[in-house]
């Protein structure tokens, strides 16, 4: 009985092994081919991964790169920047020169260049100096010196105008480099906040900011690069290589940046001013005939402690730069009697036939006013120069500015004064650009009045305490205090608003209004945050509103000249003033 189970178990243990034995057998050749099959996996794998992120060698054209879309285009990296998709090439290789296009220049490098397209004539003032060149010419002139380019100055292509950069490195303070295959330009301004650094390993330049973008140009170590600006991933850079190409490069292929300045060419430029030598007291004279001169003993005799008399003397009266003149040798005579300077006045507003732009952006006809006001300023002895242009168009703006220059480098010559007066700053006057007048023009003065005038479309103060001291701050930015004249007002106006809405004003000098408020019965009450007296009535259906000048309303402003240091005061005018508003201003001036 127990050898039977005895054997019965062991056959049993026999056969269990046994179905073990075949269950986890398996065959040599499954093995191989599975084995065979993960190898393959894992290799195919790694070409994969090897493949995706590998960097790639591939090199793009420079010529597809920098692909010109017009005739002797030349490509343009100006300080670290690529310009594409401009209307008009910004440069062209013209004859192997180089000529960039006159609006690129004047936004981008220097606004100072001014073209005259109906006598092609290109011109530029520097500190003491007029250029004058001729579309096509490589002639110019420097005031009456002639000189010789060995190409055009100015040529024309594709509707625009080119410069050469021969010429423009004579005036303008830039450094640009020129490479070819394909013809590409490197341009840093002055200003440009320029970073360097060296390569310090063999490394790349591509087009995008990925191992897989294609390589614009193999960088060697030790190669000097201009970091432009790192990208959004902060793992690459963009950067200017030495031989003109602009992209992408991993920032552990250059070294620390360093700041460099952009080497200067030219020395700085010097503008010099003449000053009257103590504080500005200037007294506007209306005339409207040579008669009114005559009136100048009592002028002075009723004016206070004013230093300047600026009668409105000229006009512009053609198309072609001519003046008229109410001028006097008398007139001047007795104010240099009277230690009394005399700035004569020209204004662009009485002869309405006039187009003031075409006069300003005209060369010849510029020339023939500046000649014109020198030529009276030394007849007639004057001190100074008063330029009154208002109303101008944005159109003549180049001109303008250009007339301020050239006026300003002849009224140096010939120790006069020339001053401008200005509109308080607004987004509608930005092109009178006080910027450059401050540079040539020796006083800028603020005309602090008119902040409602009687084109306005609703009344109000013609000259506000808060509206006058934002134009001071604001001019302020732009032309240094010691040169700037704060223009104050004799006159209010009486605003008048109908039973049909209509509104219309007069204006009044400051005795006057004293005496339409008394002949009406109406009493003003001080409004402090304006800076003066305010007054309102109905009569007969008509509702009048009246902004008060007078003595203490002209305080307040001359308080606000005190404290910015401004170079002095300008009072308009002449006949609407009083005997009490000089001894006010003898407080402060």
């Amino acid at each position: 009985m127990n050898n039977r189970n005895n054997n019965y178990r062991r056959q049993n243990i026999h056969h269990n092994h046994r179905r073990r034995k075949k269950k986890s057998y398996i065959p040599r050749g499954y093995v191989y081919i599975t084995t065979f099959i993960i190898v393959a996996f894992l290799v195919a794998g790694g070409f994969f991964v090897l493949k995706r992120y590998a960097p790639t060698k591939e090199h793009v054209s420079l010529t597809d790169y920098y692909a010109a879309r017009f005739d002797n285009e030349c490509a343009v990296i100006l300080n670290g920047k690529y310009l594409q998709d401009t209307p008009l090439p910004s440069a062209i290789m013209n004859d192997g020169k180089v000529y960039l296009e006159l609006g690129f220049v004047k936004e981008n490098i220097d606004s100072g260049y001014v073209y005259d397209p109906a006598e092609i004539t290109l011109r530029y003032a520097t500190d003491k100096e007029v250029y004058t060149a001729t579309l096509g010419s490589a002639d110019y002139s420097i005031d009456k010196s002639n000189n010789t380019l060995s190409s055009p100055v100015l040529v024309a292509q594709n509707d625009g105008f080119f410069i050469s950069t021969e010429y423009m490195q004579l005036l303008t303070d830039f450094q640009i480099t020129a490479f070819s295959e394909p013809d590409r330009v490197v341009i840093e301004t002055k200003d440009y906040d320029k970073e360097v650094t060296t390569a310090k390993k063999d490394t790349e330049i591509r087009k995008s900011n990925g191992v897989k973008s294609p390589i614009l140009e193999d960088v060697k170590k030790g190669e000097k690069l201009n970091v432009v600006r790192v990208s959004n991933d902060k793992d690459w850079s963009v950067v200017v290589s030495e031989k003109g190409v602009i992209g992408y490069m991993k920032n552990n292929g250059f070294s620390d940046v360093e700041k460099e300045a952009v080497k200067a060419n030219l020395p700085d430029r010097v503008y010099n001013h003449i000053s009257l030598g103590k504080e500005v007291n200037l007294l506007w004279h209306q005339l409207k005939n040579v008669g009114s001169n005559a009136e100048i003993a009592n002028v002075i005799a009723t004016s206070g402690n004013v230093n300047v008399m600026s009668p409105t003397w000229f006009y512009l009266n053609d198309n072609n730069g001519g003046i008229a003149s109410f001028a006097s040798t008398d007139y001047v005579n007795y104010c240099h009697s009277n230690n009394i300077q005399v700035w004569g006045l020209v204004s662009n507003l009485e002869n309405t036939e006039v187009d003031s732009t075409a006069v300003l952006n005209t060369t010849s006809k510029r020339d023939a006013l500046v000649n014109n006001l020198i030529a009276q300023a030394i007849t007639y002895g004057l001190d100074g120069i008063n330029v009154d242009f208002e109303q101008l168009k944005v159109e003549a703006a180049d001109g303008y500015v250009q007339f301020i220059k050239e006026l300003s480098i002849k009224c140096e010559k010939n120790d006069i004064i020339l001053s401008v007066d200005d509109y308080v700053p607004a987004n509608f006057n930005t092109f009178y650009n006080r910027r450059q007048q401050a540079n040539y023009a020796d006083y800028v003065i603020i005309m602090g009045y008119d902040e409602h005038y009687s084109g306005s479309e609703e009344p109000g103060s013609v000259a506000s305490k808060g509206w006058v001291e934002q134009g001071v701050k604001d001019t302020l930015e732009e032309v240094p205090a010691e040169q700037v004249i704060l223009g104050m007002p004799f006159y209010c106006r009486v605003w008048e608003i109908g039973e049909d809405g209509a509104l219309s004003s007069k204006h009044y000098g400051l005795s006057a209004i004293q005496s339409y408020m008394k002949t009406n019965g109406v009493s003003a009450t001080w409004d402090d945050a304006l800076g003066q007296y305010y007054a309102e009535f109905t009569k007969v259906n008509t509702t009048y509103y009246i902004w008060v000048e007078d003595e203490k309303s002209l305080e307040e402003k001359l308080k606000i000249m005190d404290s910015y240091g401004l170079a002095g005061g300008a009072f308009w005018k002449k006949g609407f003033d009083n005997e009490g508003i000089w001894n006010v201003i003898a407080k402060y001036l």
